[in-house]
């Protein structure tokens, strides 16, 4: 084959060293930027699933982003690169969501699915796998996505309060820390508590405490606790109680502001009296209620009372009672300051004890988690 001058030229040049570098370089600049396309692609489309929420407010002003939860009439809603957001629940008249989320109403009723679009405002679209259901917004009390994870599905808080007078060379703390674990039809919660009061020429005041529950809710408000405790006071001079019990309760209220319940059930312990006395076993009914007041403008503020009475079966007339009131105030988010007192009682505690309450005061502050 014979090839002119002019192909001759092309050929040689395209048989440099030179030229097949730059035609490699070309091919490299070409997958670089599939590569970077490719990566920006999966990075974005899950950042935009992420924060596909949809919140339309009353004036007409949508927020796109993450729901977090709604509790104490609050939805939180986390916005990408600017952060949580709160919008009053009552202010709210659309909201979608592609994922899934548990919907508890005032009647104690469960809905689990994602949240369609409605077609009237204040009305809320539970998109289930079995069927659809219409709630009106201001019977919903509480959302909560569900969680894929096992420690995504942990919530907790921790309480620190310290106090030292010099003067009486007196020196006081307190620690409490909890964590509930929240399934669809259950939760189960483990509280620790511990104080400690010592001064100068006095023995110590300890009071500790280990309470492991397990709910279960059984509809129309309903619910069924189990409970295993094990606490120490040496105001009542208990070196040790191990106590399990279970107890049926309903809420008689629940909105976004208030939830009061109670509950009845029977319990049976083992106290070591702290004097040396030998251990004994008890039979006990148990009668409580619980009230749970929110403010959700700021500052944010939660008001607790619990009260726990137990009649003696097998110790007749000897009756205990445990009392526990709570004021917490946000100061920052995730951040707060509580005041507490409790009281803890028994009509006939051991011969070592040095008195019949266990009473205590306690300025904390606590971390949400």
């Amino acid at each position: 084959m014979i090839l002119t001058d002019g192909q001759v030229r092309r050929g040689a040049v395209l048989d440099q060293p030179g030229a097949v570098r730059s035609g490699l370089r070309r091919k490299a600049r070409v997958v670089l930027r599939a590569l970077a396309v490719g990566f920006l692609v999966a990075v974005a489309l899950p950042a935009q699933a992420k924060y596909s929420d949809e919140v339309v407010l009353w004036d007409g002003n949508t927020i796109r982003g993450e729901i977090k939860g709604l509790q104490q009439g609050r939805l939180e809603l986390k916005i990408n690169k600017a952060g949580t957001v709160f919008a009053e629940w009552e202010r709210v008249h659309f909201l979608t969501s592609n994922k899934q989320l548990e919907v508890e109403d005032r009647q104690g009723e469960f809905y689990y699915g994602s949240l369609g679009t409605a077609t009237d405002a204040r009305e809320l679209v539970v998109v289930g796998t079995d069927k659809t259901t219409v709630l009106e917004m201001d019977r919903v009390v509480r959302i909560q996505p569900i969680k894929s994870g096992f420690w995504h599905r942990i919530d907790g808080s921790l309480k620190l309060g310290l106090d030292f007078v010099s003067a009486q060379s007196r020196f006081k703390y307190s620690f409490e820390v909890d964590a509930t674990y929240r399934q669809e039809k259950y939760s189960s919660s483990v509280k620790l508590g511990s104080f400690l009061t010592r001064q100068e020429g006095t023995d110590d005041i300890i009071r500790d405490n280990l309470d492991i529950s397990y709910t279960r809710y059984r509809g129309h408000r309903y619910f069924g606790t189990g409970t295993l405790a094990f606490s120490r006071s040496s105001e009542l001079g208990i070196d040790l109680r191990t106590q399990l019990g279970y107890a049926f309760g309903r809420a008689f209220v629940q909105s976004n502001r208030t939830r009061l319940s109670a509950s009845g059930g029977l319990a049976v312990s083992r106290e070591k009296p702290a004097g040396g006395d030998p251990a004994a076993s008890y039979l006990w009914a148990t009668v409580s209620g619980a009230y749970r007041f929110f403010l959700y403008s700021y500052p944010k503020t939660d008001i607790t009372i619990d009260l726990v009475v137990l009649p003696g079966i097998t110790d007749w007339p000897r009756w205990r009672a445990e009392a526990y009131a709570a004021v917490s105030r946000e100061i920052v988010e995730d951040f707060s300051i509580s005041f507490s007192v409790f009281d803890n009682y028994d009509s006939n505690p051991p011969a070592g004890a040095a008195s019949n309450h266990d009473f205590g005061a306690v300025l904390s502050v606590g971390w949400k988690f």
